[in-house]
């Protein structure tokens, strides 16, 4: 659908992300979009990344490298043998601090375990996957003026599609919850957040399934779901996701 540039731009400031994979993207490691994961891998550990975790999803693999002198955690998309993607993600996704160092990431306080000396459950989960954003795209051209009988400019946005590669936090402790978005999936407008989590509103934890739902701003209110037998996470709202979990929690499966 075609909309006027000042019509769209104004529902876009609101409700859109500008695209950022290019943005996201280190300096340092840019080349190696396109490479193949053999050559990549090399080039990741001689330029002092190293592999600290991998993911594997129906077309594609994620790999996660740290680099401790720089602080700088990376979300590798490798498909059909080659580097899809390389996007910054949080320091806690390669279960580091952000401090520098080789430091073990420890969850956040956010209140784990027991209350009042009843136990608590409390499941902390690092997800990667793919997902799509609707975005505005500037173009311009010619088209038909029926009444003139010729071509005449034009410029306007058009919605389309983005697809994107990243990852999700989620942390549940009890009956509370909050999810940490990758910043490429977050709109320029925004509810306010703390340090970058956002809670879940009408959370329901069963045996299999966590449900519920979070607001990026007023009509952006993403569902969440989790399927706990499978490790699948989806996002619907006007920002989509899907992808596959994995404990943060070293010590046993969610």
């Amino acid at each position: 659908m075609k909309t006027s540039t000042l019509g769209l731009a104004a529902v876009a400031a609101v409700l859109l992300a500008t695209p950022a994979l290019a943005q996201n993207t280190p300096s340092d490691v840019r080349d190696l979009v396109g490479a193949r994961a053999a050559g990549g891998e090399t080039q990741l550990l001689a330029r002092g990344y190293v592999n600290v975790g991998v993911q594997t999803g129906d077309d594609r693999k994620w790999t996660t490298w740290w680099n401790a002198q720089r602080a700088v955690c990376l979300s590798v998309a490798t498909v059909n043998g080659r580097y899809d993607s390389i996007v910054t993600t949080p320091a806690p996704d390669c279960r580091r601090s952000g401090g520098g160092g080789d430091d073990r990431f420890q969850p956040p306080a956010f209140g784990y375990g027991r209350d009042g000396g009843g136990y608590r459950e409390h499941i902390a989960l690092i997800c990667y996957g793919a997902g799509q954003k609707l975005t505005a795209e500037t173009r311009s051209g010619y088209e038909w003026d029926p009444d003139k009988r010729r071509y005449k400019p034009r410029s306007g946005d058009d919605w389309t599609n983005k697809e994107y590669d990243t990852s999700v936090t989620v942390e549940i402790d009890g009956d509370r919850g909050r999810i940490r978005p990758a910043k490429s999936m977050l709109p320029p407008i925004r509810s306010g957040s703390d340090d970058g989590w956002y809670d879940i509103a009408n959370l329901v934890v069963s045996r299999d399934m966590i449900r519920g739902e979070f607001r990026l701003n007023g009509m952006n209110k993403p569902r969440l779901s989790i399927d706990r037998r499978a490790g699948h996470i989806n996002l619907d709202g006007l920002t989509k996701f899907s992808g596959t979990c994995t404990p943060l929690d070293g010590d046993r499966k969610f």
